[in-house]
C-alpha cells in the first residue's frame, strides 16, 4: 500500500437537499451541511488516517533456547515522533535516530581480570554489538546489521542485539524480520519493557491493534514509567474510537513527562475527534511550544481552528506547517478547505490539484477535487473526478452519490437513478443515499418511488428533517395534502426555529386544506424569517401566497 495515501473520513455532500420543482413554486436549493461563501462551499475538515504499509504479519516460530544473556548496554529508546494519531513509519524512525544507546559495556571488558568471567564468544559478541551501535548512529544500516547478526552468531543469547537488529529491519522496510528479532528478544528477557514497547509499536503500524495493545500494556506493566508505551497506548484507543480512554492515556504521559511533546499533539488531536474543538486548541499550544517546528501541531491546530469557525488563524496554521515542510501532503490538502470556507476556490483547486502532483492515485484528493469542480458548476470536470475514483475504487458508494448528484444538477436524471442504485446497493444502511435517490424519482415524475424512498430514509432516521420536508413536497404534489401538513408540522415540533421553507411550505398546505388562518401564520413567519435571511425571492414568493388568502 502507500503509506502516504490520505484517507479522508467524510467527503460532505454537495448537492444535498434538491427541491422538488412544482405547485408549490420553485425555491431555491440548499445544500445540506454547507456554508455558501461567495461562489465557493465551506466543507466539514477531515481528520486523516494513513494506510499501513504491510500486509499482516504472522509471527515466525522463535527457535532460540532461553538462557542468560551477556550483560550489556541497554538501548536508550527515544520512540519516533509521529503524527496526529497515525502509525510510525520507518523512514521516520530512521529520521529520529531511533534507538539511541550507550555503547559503555557493564562490567568492562578491560584487563584480564574482567575478561576472565567471559568466554572469547562472549566477548567477541560485545565487540560486534558495539560495532553495530556505532554503525547504527552512523547511519550505515547494512554494516550494523551485519554486526548484530555477528554478536549473535557468537551468543544467540544476545536479546540486546536482536532489539537493534530488529529496529534496523523496521527501518529498511522488513516488518516480518523486524518483528522476529523482537519477538525473540522478548524470548530470551520476558522482562525486556523496550522490547515489548517496539513490537507493540511495529503491530500498530502494520494495524494489528489488539497485539499491539497487548504488547504495550506488558511494557506498562514491567515499567510503568515508560512514557512512549503510554502514549502509544492512547493512541491504539484512539484508533479504536474510545477517545476519552486515550486522553487518559495521554495524560498520563504527560505526567510522567512534562516535555514530552507527541502526548500533547495526540491529546489536542484526540479532543479534535471528539468535537472538543475549544479545549483541543491548549495542548496543541503546548506541543508547540515546546517544538516550534512541529508541524503536525501546527496541522491540527489548524484544524481545531477551521472547526471553531476561526479562518484566519487556521488558514496561519496550515501555512507555516507547509512553510516547515513543503511536502507535508496534509497541509496542502487541509489547506484547501481553509481556501474553499474563505470563498478561495482556485486557491482550494491549487492545493488539491498538488497533492494529486504527487499522490496521482489519491482517492480523496479526487473526491475532494470533484466537490470542488462540482460547487463551481464546473460540471464536466467533476465528473471525470468522480469517475477517476470510481475506476480506482468499484465499491466507492461516496463516489456514486457525488456522481449521481453532478448528473442531476445537469438534468441527466435517469444516469443519476443508476449511480444511487450502485451506491444504495454498496451502502445500503445510509440513509441520505435513499434521500438523494427519491429526489431523483421525484424530478424524474416517478412520486410514488420517491415517497417509498423517503419513507425508508426515515424509518432508518426518524429524525432525518430533509427527508420529512421532501417526502412533504412529494405528498402534496401527489395531492396528499394532510400527508405533507404532517410532515412538516414533525419538522416543527422538532424544531420550531426550522428553515423558513418549512413554514412556507406548511403555510401553502394549510391553504389547500382550506386553513386559511393558520396559513397566513405560517406565512408571516416565513416572510419573516426571509427577511431576516436577506432572500428576496423567497420574501416575493410568500407575499404572492398571502395575496391568494
Amino acid at each position: 500500500m502507500n503509506r502516504s495515501a490520505i484517507a479522508a473520513l467524510s467527503i460532505t455532500t454537495l448537492l444535498g437537499g434538491t427541491l422538488v420543482s412544482g405547485t408549490l413554486g420553485s425555491m431555491p436549493a440548499r445544500a445540506n451541511g454547507l456554508t455558501m461563501v461567495g461562489n465557493s462551499v465551506a466543507i466539514d475538515l477531515p481528520v486523516f488516517n494513513v494506510e499501513s504499509d504491510y500486509d499482516s504479519i504472522n509471527l515466525p516460530p522463535l527457535n532460540s533456547a532461553p538462557a542468560q544473556p551477556l550483560p550489556s548496554a541497554q538501548p536508550l529508546i527515544q520512540p519516533p515522533v509521529q503524527s496526529p494519531l497515525r502509525p510510525l513509519t520507518p523512514a521516520t524512525l530512521e529520521d529520529v535516530g531511533t534507538p539511541a544507546a550507550e555503547t559503555n559495556i557493564e562490567p568492562t571488558l578491560e584487563g584480564e581480570a574482567a575478561t576472565a568471567e567471559y568466554t572469547p564468544a562472549e566477548i567477541a559478541a560485545v565487540e560486534y554489538y558495539s560495532r553495530g551501535v556505532d554503525a547504527y548512529h552512523k547511519g550505515e544500516n547494512a554494516a550494523a546489521i551485519e554486526n548484530f547478526t555477528s554478536a549473535i552468531a557468537a551468543n544467540g543469547e544476545y536479546a540486546e542485539a536482536y532489539l537493534f537488529r530488529g529496529t534496523i529491519q523496521q527501518i529498511l522496510e522488513d516488518p516480518i524480520a523486524a518483528i522476529a528479532d523482537y519477538s525473540t528478544a522478548i524470548y530470551l528477557r520476558p522482562d525486556y519493557a523496550l522490547a515489548y514497547f517496539y513490537r507493540g509499536a511495529l503491530l500498530y503500524h502494520t494495524g494489528d491493534m489488539a497485539s499491539a495493545m497487548g504488547d504495550f500494556e506488558a511494557a506498562i506493566a514491567l515499567d510503568p514509567t515508560h512514557v512512549y508505551s503510554h502514549d502509544y497506548t492512547g493512541v491504539v484507543q484512539a484508533d479504536m474510537g474510545d477517545f476519552a480512554a486515550a486522553i487518559d492515556s495521554f495524560d498520563r504521559a504527560i505526567a510522567l513527562d512534562a516535555e514530552y511533546a507527541p502526548a500533547y499533539l495526540h491529546k489536542g488531536t484526540a479532543l479534535i475527534e471528539m468535537g472538543d474543538y475549544e479545549n483541543a486548541i491548549t495542548p496543541l499550544d503546548v506541543a508547540i511550544d515546546l517544538n516550534k517546528r512541529y508541524a503536525e501541531a501546527f496541522i491540527s491546530r489548524g484544524v481545531a481552528y477551521y472547526h471553531l469557525g476561526t479562518l484566519p488563524a487556521a488558514l496561519s496554521n496550515l501555512d507555516k506547517a507547509i512553510e516547515l515542510n513543503e511536502d507535508n501532503l496534509e497541509a496542502y490538502f487541509n489547506r484547501s478547505y481553509v481556501y474553499s470556507a474563505m470563498g478561495r476556490p482556485t486557491d482550494a483547486l491549487a492545493d488539491i490539484n498538488y497533492v494529486l502532483s504527487v499522490q496521482p492515485d489519491s482517492l480523496n484528493a479526487y473526491m475532494v477535487r470533484g466537490t470542488l469542480h462540482s460547487a463551481r458548476g464546473e460540471h464536466d470536470e467533476a465528473i471525470a473526478d468522480f469517475n477517476r475514483v470510481i475506476e480506482i475504487d468499484a465499491n466507492s458508494s461516496e463516489a456514486y452519490q457525488q456522481r449521481a448528484q453532478v448528473r442531476l444538477a445537469t438534468n441527466h436524471v435517469s444516469d443519476a437513478l443508476e449511480d444511487y442504485y450502485s451506491a444504495v446497493s454498496l451502502s445500503p444502511a445510509r440513509q441520505d443515499l435513499y434521500k438523494g435517490r427519491a429526489d431523483a424519482y421525484a424530478i424524474h415524475g416517478n412520486l410514488a418511488s420517491a415517497i417509498a424512498d423517503y419513507t425508508y430514509a426515515i424509518e432508518l432516521d426518524n429524525s432525518y428533517s430533509a427527508a420529512y420536508a421532501a417526502r412533504g413536497r412529494s405528498l402534496y404534489e401527489s395531492g396528499d395534502a394532510e400527508g405533507a401538513y404532517q410532515d412538516f408540522s414533525q419538522i416543527i415540533r422538532q424544531d420550531p426555529t426550522a428553515d423558513a421553507d418549512i413554514y412556507y411550505y406548511r403555510g401553502v398546505t394549510l391553504m389547500a386544506l382550506g386553513d386559511s388562518f393558520a396559513a397566513h401564520e405560517d406565512l408571516q413567519i416565513a416572510a419573516e424569517r426571509y427577511l431576516v435571511e436577506g432572500r428576496a425571492d423567497g420574501y416575493r414568493a410568500v407575499i404572492e401566497r398571502m395575496s391568494r388568502l
